[in-house]
C-alpha cells in the first residue's frame, strides 16, 4: 500500500511540477545519511549497504509492478542499453567510486567531487540533446559548485587527501552519477514512463548487487539488530532510494537535464541539516554560506519544459 501511494503521486496536482518533483527526490537523497549511519553500526559495509538498497528496490518495485502494472516489465531489445545504463553504469558504478573514495578520503572531499556531477550533465546534454548552455545555467551551476565545497569544509582539510586516485574515484562517482540522468532522459524519449525506468534500473542494479555482497556480514547484522534492522533497511529502500529515484525521474520529463541535475543539489543542505537535528553536529559559517549559495541557485534559476528537439525526435522514433 505504501509503495503504491508513492508511484500514484502524480494525481496530485503540485506534484506534478517537475522543479517540485526534483525537490522531493534531493531532500530524500539528503536523508539517506540517517539510514547508512544506522547501517554501518550494526556491522555492515558501505558495499553490503549498497547492495542491500539495490537489492531491496528491486524486490519491492518487481513486488509492486506483478500485481499492479505488468505492463512495465515490456521493454523491446532494442532499448535495454538506456535501462542497463541507468541500473549497471548509473548505479551500480556510482556506489562504487563514490563509497571507494570515501574509503581513500574524506566524505566532505568526496560529496564536493560527487557534486560536480551538474557540470557532466550540461555538458552530455550539449552534446546529446543540443540542449543550450544559457548564462543562467552556468552561474547556477558556479554556484552550486562554491555552495557545496563551503558546507564540506573541505578548503580547511588540506590537500592530503586528494590523490590522483582519489581525483579519478570522485570524478568518476560524479559522471557515473550524471548518467542516470542523461540515460534516463533517452528511455523517457523512447516512451518509457517513470515506473518502467526506476524498475528496470534496480533489476540490473539488483543483480549486480547480488553478486557482491557479502551475505555472511549481512546476517549478522540481521541478528544483531533485529528489528531496527528492518526499519533502517525499509527507511533505506523507500524513502531515499524509490521515492527519490521515482520522483527525479518523473521531474525528468518536465525539466531540461542540466536544471534537473542542478535542483537535485539540494541534497547536501539536507543532509547538514539532517546532521544539525539529529547528530549534534555543529552549523560553521561556511556550511551556512553553502548553503544559501545552493539554495539560491535553485530558487533563481528558472524553470522550464523541455521540448523535443530535431536529435531527440529521431532518437524516439527509431
Amino acid at each position: 500500500m505504501i509503495l503504491a501511494n508513492l508511484m500514484n503521486i502524480n494525481h496530485t496536482p503540485l506534484l506534478k511540477n517537475g522543479t517540485f518533483l526534483v525537490l522531493i527526490a534531493g531532500f530524500s537523497w539528503g536523508l539517506l545519511g540517517v539510514f547508512v549511519r544506522g547501517l554501518t553500526r550494526l556491522g555492515l559495509s558501505t558495499t553490503d549497504i549498497a547492495a542491500l538498497r539495490a537489492l531491496g528496490a528491486m524486490l519491492c518495485l518487481c513486488g509492486f509492478a506483478a500485481t499492479a502494472c505488468r505492463e512495465v516489465f515490456k521493454i523491446r531489445i532494442r532499448d535495454i542499453w538506456c535501462l542497463a545504463g541507468c541500473g549497471i553504469l548509473s548505479v551500480t558504478l556510482f556506489n562504487f567510486c563514490y563509497f571507494s573514495a570515501i574509503n581513500l578520503t574524506t566524505v566532505n572531499i568526496a560529496v564536493v567531487l560527487l557534486y560536480t556531477s551538474p557540470a557532466f550533465v550540461m555538458l552530455m546534454s550539449r552534446v546529446f540533446f543540443r540542449e543550450k548552455l544559457s548564462f543562467g545555467k552556468i552561474l547556477s551551476l558556479i554556484s552550486v559548485i562554491i555552495g557545496c565545497v563551503l558546507i564540506s569544509g573541505v578548503l580547511g582539510s588540506g590537500s592530503n587527501f586528494l590523490s590522483l586516485k582519489v581525483l579519478l574515484l570522485g570524478f568518476g562517482s560524479a559522471f557515473f552519477y550524471a548518467l542516470y540522468t542523461i540515460f534516463g532522459r533517452f528511455a523517457q524519449n523512447r516512451s518509457y514512463n517513470g515506473i518502467a525506468i526506476v524498475l528496470w534500473t534496480f533489476i540490473f542494479a539488483g543483480c549486480a548487487g547480488g553478486v557482491v555482497i557479502d551475505w555472511q556480514n549481512t546476517m549478522q547484522a540481521v541478528r544483531t539488530g533485529g528489528g531496527t534492522f528492518w526499519w533502517l533497511l525499509a527507511g533505506l529502500v523507500l524513502v531515499s532510494t524509490i521515492l527519490p529515484y521515482w520522483t527525479y525521474t518523473a521531474g525528468l520529463k518536465k525539466l531540461s537535464p542540466s536544471l534537473a541535475a542542478i535542483f537535485a543539489t539540494i541534497e547536501p543542505v539536507v543532509g547538514t541539516l539532517t546532521g544539525l537535528m539529529l547528530f549534534d553536529e555543529k552549523l560553521t559559517s561556511g556550511a551556512f554560506f553553502g548553503m544559501f549559495f545552493i539554495i539560491g541557485a535553485v530558487l533563481f534559476t528558472r524553470e522550464n519544459k523541455p521540448k523535443l528537439n530535431k536529435v531527440e525526435k529521431k532518437i524516439t522514433n527509431r
